[in-house]
This record gives C-alpha cells, sequence and structure tokens, in this order.
C-alpha cells in the first residue's frame, strides 16, 4: 500500500504476542516516533515539515481515549496548522498503515531548519551502459528502465541512495511463484546461517535494521531460540536482508562488511544499539562508530558501501523475498511455509512443535 508517495509499514506496527508484547509501551512509541520523525516531510509534505516537527507519541486517558501526536510548531503557524490536525491524523495513520493517532496536541516551541537534501550527480555513461547490461534479463521494458537508473545512481554516489528506492525490485520477475519457493525456501550459496548445517528445522528471516519489530525479535526472542533450538542443533536461522529505506541498505552493507565470522555479531550490535543510532544527528556516521568495536574501521566502511559484490547480496536477498511475497519484517519462514510475524517466542515455539522435523 502506498499513500503520498511512501509505503505504508502497518505490518511492522502490530502487537506482539506475549512477553514481547508486555515490552510494548513506552518502547513501542518511541520506536514509532523516531521512525515518524526520520520520515516526517514526506508524511506531511514540505509546507508543514518546515513549520512542525513530532515531539512525543502521548497514551490515551481513561478507557475510551485513544493516542495522540504532540506536535511541536512554530508560533506563528500555529492557527493554520489547528485547522490542518485532522489531515495530519489521516496523513501520519496512513503512514502506519492502521489507526496510530487519534489527535494533534500542539505546544509552541522552535523548529529548526531541515537540512537541504544532497545533489544527486547525474551517472557517467559508461556506469549507465554497464547498469543497464545488468538489467537487461528484466522482461518489463519500464522496470527494466527504472533499475538500470537506480542502479547507474547508486553506484555514481552510494550516499545518494534514495527512501525507499529497493522498492522498485517488487515487480522484478523471478519465473513461477511455485518454482521460487522451491529456490529461496533453503538455504542459498552466500546466505548467512546461525547453527549446524545438519540441524533439521530451518527459520528463514526477513529483517529490515530500522524496524523497530526487528530488533525486538532480536533481544526478545533470538536468545531463548539460540539456546534451545540453535545451540542444541536442532535448527538453523538463516538472516536476509530486507531493507525497508536508505538507512537500512547501509545498515546492511556495513552487516556485511563485518565479515562471515562476525556477520551475526554485527547484526546483533547493529539491532541492540538502533535506538542510538537512529535517533544520531548523522545516523550513517553513528552506524560507523558503532561498528568500529567489531573491527570495521572508517576506510574499511566506505570501501563496503561502494562494494559491488555486497551490494548484489543484499539485492538478491530482496528479490527473493519480493519472489515468495515479503512485504512486511520481520517475515519468518519455518520450514518452508510463511508465518509473517507470529509474535513472541512462545508463539515460534509452538510452530517448531507443530511443524518440527
Amino acid at each position: 500500500m502506498r499513500e503520498n508517495g511512501f509505503r505504508a509499514i502497518g505490518g511492522l506496527a502490530q502487537k506482539l504476542t506475549s512477553g514481547i508484547a508486555r515490552e510494548g509501551g513506552k518502547a513501542g512509541r518511541g520506536a514509532s516516533l523516531m521512525r515518524l520523525k526520520a520520515d516526517w516531510p514526506a508524511v506531511v509534505g514540505p509546507e508543514l515539515a518546515r513549520t512542525t516537527r513530532p515531539d512525543a507519541i502521548l497514551a490515551g486517558r481513561g478507557a475510551r481515549a485513544g493516542k495522540a501526536l504532540r506536535l511541536k510548531v512554530s508560533g506563528a503557524a500555529a492557527l493554520e496548522v489547528q485547522h490542518r490536525s485532522g489531515q495530519i491524523v489521516e496523513r501520519v495513520n496512513a503512514y502506519f498503515g492502521h489507526r496510530m493517532i487519534d489527535d494533534v496536541r500542539l505546544v509552541q516551541g522552535v523548529i529548526a531548519a531541515p537540512r537541504p537534501a544532497p545533489r544527486v550527480p547525474r551517472p557517467d555513461p559508461a556506469v549507465e551502459q554497464a547498469m543497464a547490461q545488468r538489467a537487461a534479463n528484466v522482461k518489463d521494458p519500464d522496470l527494466r528502465a527504472a533499475l538500470a537508473r537506480l542502479g547507474a545512481r547508486i553506484a555514481t554516489d552510494r550516499r545518494g541512495f534514495l527512501l525507499g528506492s529497493l522498492g522498485a525490485l517488487a515487480a522484478l520477475g523471478l519465473g513461477d511463484r511455485a518454482q521460487a519457493q522451491r529456490q529461496f525456501l533453503d538455504p542459498l550459496p552466500g546466505d548467512h546461517v546461525l547453527g549446524k548445517p545438519d540441524a533439521p528445522n530451518v527459520l528463514i528471516d526477513y529483517a529490515s535494521f530500522t524496524c523497530p519489530h526487528c530488533a525486538t525479535f532480536n533481544a526478545a526472542v533470538m536468545p531463548v531460540l539460540k539456546r534451545d533450538w540453535i545451540d542444541t542443533g536442532k535448527l538453523k536461522l538463516v538472516h536476509r536482508h530486507f531493507p525497508s529505506d536508505a538507512i537500512a541498505t547501509r545498515a546492511s552493507l556495513l552487516a556485511e562488511c563485518a565479515g562471515p565470522d562476525k556477520f551475526f555479531a554485527a547484526v546483533d550490535t547493529i539491532f541492540r544499539t538502533q535506538v542510538q543510532w537512529m535517533t544520531a544527528p548523522d545516523p550513517a556516521a553513528e552506524l560507523m562508530t558503532v561498528l568500529a568495536g567489531l573491527g570495521v574501521g572508517e576506510a574499511e566502511a566506505q570501501a563496503c558501501l561502494s562494494n559491488d559484490r555486497l551490494l548484489d547480496k543484499v539485492i538478491a536477498d530482496v528479490q527473493s523475498g519480493q519472489a515468495l511475497g515479503v512485504n512486511s519484517t520481520p517475515t519468518l519462514f519455518i520450514n518452508e511455509q510463511p508465518y509473517g510475524n507470529p509474535g513472541g517466542i512462545d508463539a515460534i515455539v509452538a510452530i517448531l512443535r507443530q511443524v518440527g522435523r
């Protein structure tokens, strides 16, 4: 679903069951606010974004009260923003893909000017030709041209990634769906696999590093899954990238930069520090600081962000997810069956006991 040019992320906002749901509360609102701040100009448009900033998501008071968005607004614009509060509620709820807020509460404050969008240079003609050749096997001519342009732009300046640009891969033709499922529902060459090679059960996790529920899965589900199923030889877990925005794509490339031996350590570090780097003034720079502890230096990180082989790995993961119908994160496949985001560890263990080998 698209609204105002962005993909609704209602699938990310669903309540998790068991212990994870009990941990929702302030942490869930904080993660939602974090994403809303990052995408605010796309949500309400440039005019409102110049005079307003999301400040907090407030829990309702009383049994029938809904949540409210506390919005910081420059004094001169307060009256106009108040008149447009209904429109803001509609756009915020469309962004989340469900009824997230019922009201807007205004507080006056100074609104800092947004950073100007970086200028994206025109790709070199040789790069454009090379990317066109890489997309030549795509049958749809419009999609083929779009992918060629996207690849040329990425190759020209990795820092010019556009929000949701990998969404252009959604319609990539990968043949018959049943054949694609047979191809992608087992570990593939190049997959990152945690667990013993002969483990009888397979869990494939499509995740985005900016997804708050993916971070919750890493914090609340993975430790128990690893202790009781992976370390005991009963399960192997496959991590596949499914970045939902530009910074998530950068995080995926930096996780790959850690190398096969430290990949899952990098995944854990990125998710555990998600709030830290996503709320930093420069999330991209903070990501590199976070991964420095794993031996990924700035020069190495910059090289990885320009590495075609690593980008191809991320794109291949996205293509496989699209072929399997993935449209939100986290999405799990357990023993070749799709389960979406089934919830907490209790729900996942129940599935494993039901379909386990």
